[in-house]
């Protein structure tokens, strides 16, 4: 049923008229109250609430989530009542909380900031429900911005050979936010030295070993910790500082990879990022995952201090380490990973052409791993898409004759402008038939690309709390994926960065969460929908544009690789939603 204004006064008009027309014999003190005012029961109230509640259904029928929530079973049903009850419940007694007077500062409201919130949610029964909740694909992360630093800051100090310098003497405050680190293997001995990266004697660049450096450093191990951790996580208060702006906190989050990378310049360190990051994905309940990482990568071999030659060498252990990781119990069930080849938006045009060609022949030496090809960095000072459009074409051409599938999985507005050249990469991106797109924060200031991303089936990897943390939402209420969703468009939760964002964890709970609690239209069945989403849309295998949407179209009716992912994953929700039952039920039972 299809409503509109016009419709909506009509009807009601209707409404009125036949019921005063069809009271016109009758008592009228029996249906007014002595005020005059309609009775709670009387026939133009019970009339006015139901063409009410068929207004909103009419409008529910217009969500991407509607088809999955009129076909859930009886028990998932049961468990999405149970959440809302528990959510509820919990806005009420957990986050309703008024700042006193004096420390208005301490006031919590459901969806609020993510860096204020943490600590709660981690408290929560509804916390306990996402955690478990299977979360289909992550399709939209950055290699080195995943894993929690805690672990790779211990690989690194417990890994021989590893030394670390500064590009100054670390002796103010100044000097320790602005001083350049540099992280390797070598495999000379140094000389043994008492002088601390934060002496006034330290000479820029004198490179020691990273546990010489632990010793020595004022406060130990722990220290030297917290102040490469602050270099490589954002600090929690910078997300809420709207008023310095987006190209400020870029400014700082660009240089944290900086550092983050080279924590994984290594062979043995990589090889323990992986092996943690796989085994954290699956701790959250995540089956698969495409990872953006590209540029050329290069590795230095386990005993060795230079860069392998071979420019296969990273993407070999790559591969080792998935199968190994999948090889063991607990990644026996996870269905694996796909790279998508990133290149640095920001890269003059003959280093990202010569990029792009290192990019093709990856994918003829490892056609499985590589899947796609996108560009990076901040939208809103890199080259737009019209700009790289001969580079693009001429990437495509060379796929088409090499007879390789290389796909566009572009970055595209991700920005606050509206109509501005990032805004615009929008426009490109469908253009160019990228299959999904990542944020897509501005598209929903676009009627006619709402209309084609639904037209042409392509899906938006929504990031919530990279949005917030990057100060283009204040918080998860602010952000457009509700109305993304309410419009009709596929979207699917992502991380993007989730070790820099505050977030210490690999998975994507903490963005289920606040999506979860950010609407009331949304429910556990919506994150359920959103899940199946990430999975429905996943590039499991090279497939033409034709096969492509045949497979999202089919779901899990089709014959492919797909069509099993999805009744697998579909299979771990029911078993989700009954254990929701089992464990919740007697809480409540009226739900």
């Amino acid at each position: 049923m299809a409503f509109d204004g016009t419709h909506a006064w009509m009807l009601l008009a209707l409404i009125w008229s036949a019921t005063f027309l069809s009271c016109a014999a009758a008592d009228v003190a029996q249906i007014i109250s002595p005020d005059g005012v309609p009775g709670l029961n009387s026939s133009v109230i019970t009339n006015y609430l139901q063409a009410r509640s068929e207004y909103i259904d009419s409008e529910k029928e217009l969500r991407q989530d509607h088809a999955f929530k009129e076909s859930l079973s009886d028990n998932a049903k049961r468990a999405n009542a149970i959440v809302a009850a528990i959510r509820q419940n919990e806005i009420d007694q957990v986050w309703r909380k008024p700042g006193a007077i004096g420390q208005e500062d301490l006031e919590q409201f459901a969806g609020e900031m993510f860096a204020k919130a943490r600590s709660t949610i981690v408290t929560t029964e509804l916390w306990k429900v996402v955690s478990r909740m299977p979360k289909g694909a992550l399709l939209h992360a950055h290699l080195s911005a995943m894993q929690p630093f805690d672990v790779m800051l211990q690989a690194l100090y417990d890994t021989d050979g590893m030394v670390i310098s500064t590009s100054q003497a670390l002796t103010t405050e100044l000097a320790r936010q602005n001083a350049s680190i540099s992280i390797r293997h070598v495999n000379t001995t140094l000389e043994a030295s008492e002088i601390s990266l934060e002496s006034e004697d330290y000479i820029s660049g004198t490179e020691m070993p990273v546990k010489q450096a632990a010793a020595s450093f004022a406060g130990g191990k722990d220290e030297l910790f917290a102040y490469l951790k602050s270099r490589l996580v954002l600090e929690a208060g910078e997300s809420v500082r709207h008023d310095l702006g987006v190209d400020a906190i870029w400014r700082t989050f660009q240089a944290l990879f900086d550092v983050s990378g080279q924590l994984i310049s290594y062979e043995p360190l990589l090889r323990t990022y992986y092996r943690n990051l796989l085994a954290g994905l699956v701790d959250d309940n995540i089956s698969w995952v495409e990872i953006r990482h590209g540029w050329s990568p290069s590795l230095v071999p386990n005993g060795q201090e230079d860069d392998s030659p071979d420019l296969d060498f990273f993407w070999r252990v790559t591969v080792e380490e998935i199968e190994r990781f999948q090889a063991t119990d607990k990644g026996q069930d996870f269905w694996g990973v796909r790279f998508i080849w990133a290149d640095l938006r920001g890269l003059n045009r003959t280093l990202i052409l010569n990029n792009m060609i290192h990019a093709l022949e990856r994918k003829l030496a490892f056609p499985d791993l590589i899947s796609g090809y996108d560009l990076v960095q901040q939208e809103d000072l890199g080259q737009p898409l019209v700009d790289l459009a001969p580079e693009l074409i001429f990437f495509q051409e060379q796929a088409s004759a090499l007879n390789v599938t290389m796909p566009f999985f572009f970055h595209a507005g991700e920005t606050l402008g509206d109509g501005n050249a990032t805004d615009h990469n929008l426009f490109d991106a469908l253009l160019f038939d990228s299959r999904r797109i990542g944020h897509g924060f501005s598209l929903y200031k676009h009627p006619e690309l709402l209309k084609d991303v639904k037209d042409n089936h392509v899906m938006v990897e929504v990031c919530p709390i990279s949005s917030e943390v990057l100060r283009l939402a204040t918080d998860v209420l602010h952000h457009p994926i509700g109305a993304m969703i309410a419009h009709g468009v596929a979207t699917a939760i992502s991380n993007d960065d989730p070790s820099m964002m505050g977030q210490d964890a690999p998975g994507l709970s903490f963005d289920f969460y606040q999506v979860l609690q950010a609407s009331d239209n949304l429910g556990l069945a919506g994150l359920g929908a959103l899940a199946e989403n990430s999975v429905r849309w996943a590039n499991f295998e090279d497939q033409s544009q034709v096969e492509w949407i045949r497979d999202i179209t089919m779901g899990v009716n089709g014959k492919g690789i797909k069509a099993e992912r999805l009744r697998q994953w579909h299979e771990k929700w029911e078993a989700f939603c009954q254990w929701v039952v089992d464990e919740y039920e007697d809480q409540y039972p009226e739900s």
